[in-house]
């Protein structure tokens, strides 16, 4: 047997064991597990009130100061429920793509730009006179030329879109997205913001008015729809979705200038004149412009609200814009600009500009084209004065023109037109000059 440790015998050793020294209670884990305690009861109580509120009032909105509080709603409301968002900086809801959709697709309309067939007629070079194939004055027959797309703006009918969508036409027609097609009239149009306003009598029938937001506020990256007609009445109501690409862009198209929100959501021809919506539910702009190029892909621009809606308001109350107006027209040529037309009964007429004065300076500021003339114009009032130094037969003239109310120039662009056809006329009756062909031969066979 091994024997014990330090002896020889196998006896049980038994030693004396030292007093254990007493411990002293932790204080510090009494209190830890009393909070601990407190915090689960707390927690329990909060919780419990916390889902009775909510079971209560499913619509919670939680306010945080300058920031987006997004709340989803309780779903256990049946069928009608859904997810809710809303914003709490300036107590607007954000909708969602089909709220959009539903609530101003109603309020975007096709509008059709129709014009009169004009009767053949051919012309007679030994009469001297021009016959027509059927009665001109039996010729009411009318044909689409156009359309695009417009958005209602009052209750009373009211209904803006694009200038160049109702250009030119003698009948306007309106199709409501439920299919009603009215008469429309012409209450004003405005060539060089490329605004026009229309009007139908919608009777008793209650009409879906489109809110108007505020196209200043608009940022990069916020989410845009854009509803109108693309391609005709086939594809009317069409939505599409994209973001504000940029704000303030400015373009000139045409010699004029717009400023304009630019957009990656769909445009195509047709939606001219449609809605383009923040996620409010507000038309922040009117589609009018895309880039169609090769290697080009989701450019296109509309009108910023903001900027047309005095222009509006100017339309229907008066049915023109008051602008500073000289009454010319100006070609951009490589030796500077040249006067092209003079409008009668303006300004520049009475001051006495005329047509291929060449222009120096307005203003004592030298220009070199016509948007340099328009900007120096564009600086004053009606009733103001510009000097113009023109270059005439060699020499050199400086004319006040006194500044008159506005002559929208789609008026003075057909004035020009019909000159011009008169002209034309002229000419193709009697290259010779002085009166038409019947006189030529007459001369001819009796001298």
């Amino acid at each position: 047997m091994k024997k014990y440790p330090h002896t020889d015998s196998t006896d049980l050793i038994i030693y004396s064991q030292k007093p254990k020294k007493e411990k002293k209670p932790k204080v510090w884990l009494a209190a830890l597990s009393s909070a601990l305690a407190a915090s689960v009861f707390t927690a329990g109580v909060f919780g419990a009130g916390l889902y009775y509120y909510n079971k209560h009032n499913p619509a919670l909105t939680q306010v945080a100061s300058g920031t987006k509080s997004l709340v989803t709603a309780d779903n256990t409301g049946g069928e009608d429920a859904s997810p809710q968002l809303t914003l709490n900086t300036n107590g607007k809801k954000v909708l969602t793509t089909p709220e959009i959709a539903n609530q101003v697709g109603p309020s975007v309309v096709g509008v059709i730009n129709k014009t009169k067939v004009q009767p053949q007629q051919y012309y007679d070079p030994f009469t001297g006179r021009r016959y027509y194939y059927t009665d001109p004055n039996q010729s009411d027959e009318t044909v689409e030329q156009g359309s695009g797309s417009g958005i209602i703006i009052r209750q009373e009918g009211y209904i803006v879109t694009n200038q160049h969508v109702i250009d030119g036409a003698s009948e306007i027609s309106v199709i409501l997205n439920t299919g009603e097609e009215y008469t429309a009239t012409l209450v004003g149009q405005d060539s060089k913001t490329d605004i026009a306003v229309l009007k139908i009598d919608p009777g008793d029938k209650e009409l879906t008015v489109a809110t108007l937001g505020d196209s200043t506020t608009v940022q990069v990256g916020e989410r845009a729809v854009a509803i109108g007609n693309p391609l005709g009445q086939e594809f009317y109501g069409s939505v599409t979705q994209g973001i504000i690409s940029a704000t303030n862009r400015t373009m000139s198209l045409d010699g004029r200038t717009y400023n304009l929100l630019q957009t990656d959501a769909a445009i195509n021809a047709g939606n001219s004149g449609g809605a383009l919506i923040n996620e409010y539910g507000e038309v922040i702009g009117i589609n009018s412009v895309k880039l169609s190029s090769t290697g080009v892909e989701g450019m296109s621009f509309a009108i910023a609200i903001s900027e047309v809606v005095p222009i509006i308001d100017s339309l229907i109350e008066s049915g023109h814009v008051s602008r500073p107006f000289v009454g010319i027209g100006i070609d951009d040529t490589n030796y500077g600009p040249f006067i092209k037309s003079v409008t009668k009964g303006s300004g520049a007429e009475k001051a006495g500009l005329q047509v291929n004065d060449m222009i120096l300076e307005v203003d004592g500021q030298k220009v070199e084209t016509r948007d340099d003339v328009n900007k120096i114009r564009d600086t004053k009032k009606i009733g103001d004065t510009l000097t113009f130094k023109i270059m005439r037969d060699g020499q050199t003239l400086e004319i006040p023109v006194t500044l008159t109310d506005t002559i929208d120039e789609t008026t003075d662009n057909n004035t020009q037109q019909n000159q011009q056809e008169q002209n034309q006329d002229q000419y193709s009756q009697n290259p010779f000059g002085g009166g038409d062909w019947s006189d030529f031969f007459d001369s001819f066979f009796n001298w």
